[in-house]
């Protein structure tokens, strides 16, 4: 294909300060020690009526190391609170001009109304890092980790979650938006609300569609828009978004039944949320990982091509999912997520050729497609599945991988 990305395109990676910081406290450190030894039994006896909702690993070495109690502490994770300067170096080394991290609000308000200057800090240090190496800051202000304290009030339930919200991202945006241009405000919004409130995989693990996901999907838009409200009230010119998780989803035959059940969950999944937050974007982050078939028995798989957590892999199908959102939205559109959970390099270098095709392809369409962070820059703590998924660039030890070096090479034919 011969169209070109623009040359202020924005090739980078991204990560979450819970799954590469280390020594956090939050809800997801008490979830863990609660139910590590939990997760690693439901493997060892493959629960087959829990799997229903749990991504179960693909591959000898990922089931092994799924029934390990160690494998669902996150501990230290990447230690990148400490080696950020290593993170860096890494971003330089692969050729990338964007990373977007997450701040921890569980760091910077350990305790409620009293705000870390360590924290603070320590992200200020990272975005000078950051920007001393020609690496522009994409910033996550929350990434589903929830400070102890909040917990105890309700976490996102709590009544004052608004109130608590908005300090938060004004003590941010005070202290760092003199630095970053792009704020994102939360991530992948449906996604928390579904498998926290509805699934009740997560913590706080509810399982109830009105009582609890209904109230937490409100609760959420309110936070955005608030949120988007104080950082533009602090500088009009710095760009505001979510990074919104998108699939592409079809009916898998023709029947009436099945394309009504694909309409709604894909407008559900997709649209709904944006939807709701229109006039509160200034661009729309996408992240993208798989293509679903969907009808009344459920989802269907048609080939061999899945991911080391099960995931039907399609990448080509991003163009159709970025062309939806440009033609209903109409504004500037970053992938700020998208990846492939690939331990043995199978098929990460060919996701990204079939991915970069998929985006030249969105961008001869009409899409304003600004700019594309791989997920993730290194192998990192994956929630409630712990460390087995491999999605990283680079190792936990920051060792760049095969992908990685393909990745290098592949911008450099597009800077």
């Amino acid at each position: 294909m011969s169209i070109q990305f623009p040359k202020d395109f924005f090739w980078g990676a991204s990560t979450s300060a819970y799954q590469i910081e280390g020594g956090l406290e939050n809800n997801w450190s008490m979830w863990e020690e609660r139910h590590s030894r939990e997760e690693a039994e439901y493997y060892n006896k493959r629960n087959k009526k829990r799997m229903k909702f749990v991504s179960y690993p693909v591959g000898k070495e990922n089931q092994r190391e799924a029934r390990k109690e160690e494998n669902y502490i996150s501990g230290i994770a990447c230690d990148s609170f400490k080696e950020y300067k290593k993170d860096g170096m890494l971003l330089k080394e692969l050729g990338l001009n964007a990373y977007r991290f997450s701040v921890a609000w569980s760091r910077i308000e350990p305790e409620k109304g009293k705000y870390s200057e360590e924290a603070i800090q320590y992200y200020k240090n990272l975005v000078k890092e950051l920007k001393d190496n020609n690496i522009e800051p994409f910033l996550t202000c929350w990434h589903w980790d929830i400070p102890v304290w909040l917990v105890r009030e309700g976490g996102l339930l709590s009544k004052d979650i608004q109130e608590y919200f908005e300090n938060y991202v004004k003590f941010l945006v005070e202290n760092l938006g003199n630095e970053v241009k792009y704020w994102i405000t939360i991530n992948e919004p449906i996604v928390y609300a579904s498998t926290s409130y509805l699934i009740g995989r997560w913590p706080p693990e509810k399982k109830n569609p009105f009582k609890f996901y209904k109230v937490a999907f409100v609760k959420l838009i309110e936070m955005h828009k608030n949120a988007y409200n104080i950082i533009k009230e602090y500088n009009k010119d710095l760009n505001v978004s979510i990074a919104k998780n998108n699939q592409f989803i079809e009916p898998y035959n023709r029947k009436l039944i099945n394309k009504t059940i694909s309409s709604i969950l894909r407008y559900i999944n997709n649209y709904m949320f944006l939807d709701k937050i229109k006039g509160y974007l200034d661009f729309i982050g996408i992240n993208y990982y798989t293509h679903n078939m969907i009808g009344l028995k459920g989802l269907k798989i048609l080939d061999d091509k899945i991911s080391d957590m099960g995931w039907w892999m399609r990448p080509k199908s991003i163009k159709y999912v970025l062309k939806e959102v440009y033609d209903r939205y109409r504004l500037p559109i970053y992938v700020t997520e998208n990846g492939v959970a690939d331990r043995e390099e199978k098929y990460r270098e060919w996701w990204i050729d079939e991915t970069v095709e998929a985006m030249q392809g969105a961008l001869e369409y009409g899409v304003e497609l600004k700019g594309y962070m791989h997920w993730s820059l290194l192998d990192n703590f994956e929630w409630a599945e712990g460390y087995w998924p491999r999605f990283g660039l680079a190792t936990r030890d920051r060792v760049i991988k095969e992908s990685g070096y393909y990745y290098r090479e592949l911008i450099k034919k597009y800077v």
